[in-house]
Formats: structure tokens, C-alpha cells, sequence
């Protein structure tokens, strides 16, 4: 059975990492599971040096070591050079690892993210929820669900598409785009891209996209977006749609906070142009919109359905 990719570099890191001396190409070449596979040994020549600079990218210190005529002997790692110091974290460290990954709760990341963390705090002796810290709350905001979706896409150039929302906009439309840069700015999540049907550059919120980003078979050219983060701020500034006075409990919603006006009475004034995004930002702040009534009453009816999806999944709510 054929070793894939993974599998032989890590075969090819063990191989050269446990060797006293450095070890020569030939050896390898017998010694490395999936090398054999090679149809030559031309082919295995660019197999090995395929893999010895994908791994020295990612950080593996492989070692080639010359004789005193010039004539390359072997290579190996050093176990020094390799192995990672040891960890140590303060409690508010460990409680900020914490935060970053309870921001992935919902995302493609969350499992490998808490596994992280719990073997941090394994190491450290230290829990990422340390009470009495000062740190603010990290939820997820509307949107970042479809964040590995849109990587991937970036990743390997292929063509989305989704149903959007613009502002003003009654009901969603479906919009076809290069994705070009992911980008955060001001509390929410932008894609930076080319609208294909339009011809021209986008930047789309993904608080506003309803249902999920889809991928299409067809790929797009590579381009240089130059500076994604200018084009949002360039693109992505909508006219406000208004003023809402909110009241958020102990330390939490630093976002909000970061971007409103606290008041003597404790309540805060954040300007919005997505009224659904502030909702969802409060509601999961824990906190409550004061003012406007109509933005008060959507969240009461946000509440409601909540409360009938718990009904119906015979929780007593």
C-alpha cells in the first residue's frame, strides 16, 4: 500500500532525528517508508529534495553535513535544535489561549483548538478560565462560520458563491466571487474579492450572508489584491443606520465597548449598520438594547424564537 505525503515526511523526520550519524541519501532512500514507491531514482532525488525544503519551511531544522573534501556526507537533525523549550504561562497567558479558542466554538477549528489548550494547561497547571481576570469576553460574531470555507477558497483559487444581503436590500441575492483576502476590521469580518458578474472589486460583510458559502468546481487566475485591508475600508464603510443605547453586564462585549461611548448611567451609545449584527453582538455579550424601541422589540423577538426552538426540542425554556 502506498504511503502518502504525511505520512513519509514524518517517517523521513523520525528517520534522521533517532540516527547517531548523519545518514546518506541511499540509506534513505531504503530506510523511509514511501521512498521505495519512487519510479527512479531520478524520482526519488526529487521526492527527497521536495521534502527536506517543505520541512525545513515549516521549521525542521534538517542538517546537511559536508566532509573536509566538499562531498556531502548525510543529514540529520539535532535533537537540540528540534525539541521545544519547555512551556511556561502566567494565568492571564493561559486564560487569553482560552479566549482565542472559545472564539472557534462553532468553527471547523474548534476541536483541535481545545485540544491545544487542554494540553497547555496540562503543562502549565493553569485553567483558561482563571476567575477574577479582567479579560473581556471573545465571542464568536455572526459570520465567522463561513471564515474556513472562504480560506479554503483562498487557498486553492475556486470561485464562491453565496446569497447576500446588501444593505437596503429586502431579500438576499446571489453573488458569484474570486475571494481574494479575509479581512477583520471594526468589530466584523469582510471579504475582500472580485464580483465576477459585476467585473469589478467587492468587499462583501459576512454578517450579511445568508445560508452557507458554497464553492464552485471552476478556478480563477492568481491576482495581487494589494492592501485587502485598504480595500475594505475603502469599499466596506456603509452610512450608518443609526444609534442604539445598550447596557452590558460586568466586562463584557469588548468589541461594543472598544467602539461606543460609555455614559455617566453605565449604558453605552455604539452607532450600527447592521442591526442584526448589533443584536446578535449584545445578546451574546449578555447584555440588552435600551434604545431604539424598534431594535429593542427585534431583540425581544429574537428571544422569542429562541425560546420556541428550545420548546421544540422539549427543553422546558
Amino acid at each position: 500500500m502506498a504511503v502518502d505525503r504525511t505520512e513519509r515526511l514524518l517517517n523521513l523526520v523520525l528517520c534522521l532525528l533517532g540516527a547517531e550519524r548523519p545518514v546518506t541519501r541511499s540509506l534513505l532512500h531504503a530506510a523511509v517508508p514511501g521512498y521505495a514507491d519512487a519510479a527512479s531514482d531520478d524520482a526519488f532525488e526529487r521526492m527527497f529534495e521536495r521534502d527536506k525544503e517543505e520541512l525545513r519551511g515549516m521549521g525542521v531544522p534538517i542538517h546537511t553535513v559536508v566532509t573536509s573534501a566538499g562531498e556531502v556526507e548525510g543529514y540529520r537533525i539535532d535533537v537540540g535544535d528540534y525539541a521545544m523549550p519547555e512551556l511556561s504561562f502566567t494565568a492571564q497567558e493561559v486564560t487569553v489561549l482560552g479566549l482565542a479558542a472559545r472564539a472557534w466554538s462553532d468553527a471547523a477549528l474548534s476541536a483541535p483548538a481545545t485540544a491545544a489548550l487542554r494540553k497547555v494547561e496540562a503543562v502549565a497547571g493553569l485553567r483558561g478560565d482563571v476567575p477574577g481576570t479582567s479579560w473581556r469576553d471573545a465571542s464568536r460574531t455572526p459570520g465567522e462560520s463561513e471564515l474556513p470555507v472562504l480560506w479554503e477558497a483562498i487557498r486553492t483559487r475556486h470561485v464562491v458563491t453565496f446569497d447576500y444581503r446588501a444593505l437596503g436590500d429586502v431579500e438576499p441575492t446571489p453573488r458569484e466571487v474570486h475571494p481574494w483576502a479575509t479581512v477583520r476590521w471594526q468589530g466584523a469580518w469582510y471579504l475582500a474579492g472580485w464580483n465576477r458578474r459585476r467585473q469589478a472589486e467587492r468587499v462583501y460583510r459576512l454578517s450579511r450572508i445568508t445560508g452557507s458559502v458554497r464553492l464552485l468546481p471552476d478556478n480563477f487566475d492568481p491576482v495581487d489584491p494589494g492592501d485587502a485591508r485598504a480595500l475594505v475600508q475603502r469599499l466596506g464603510q456603509p452610512e450608518p443606520e443609526g444609534v442604539a443605547l445598550i447596557r452590558l453586564p460586568g466586562r463584557a462585549g469588548a468589541s461594543l465597548r472598544e467602539r461606543g461611548d460609555e455614559q455617566p448611567d453605565g449604558l453605552i451609545t455604539v452607532s450600527f449598520t447592521d442591526g442584526d449584527q448589533l443584536i446578535s453582538e449584545v445578546l451574546a455579550s449578555g447584555g440588552v438594547v435600551v434604545e431604539p424601541a424598534e431594535l429593542r422589540e427585534r431583540t425581544r423577538e429574537h428571544l422569542r424564537r429562541v425560546v420556541e426552538r428550545h420548546r421544540g426540542d422539549g427543553v422546558d425554556a
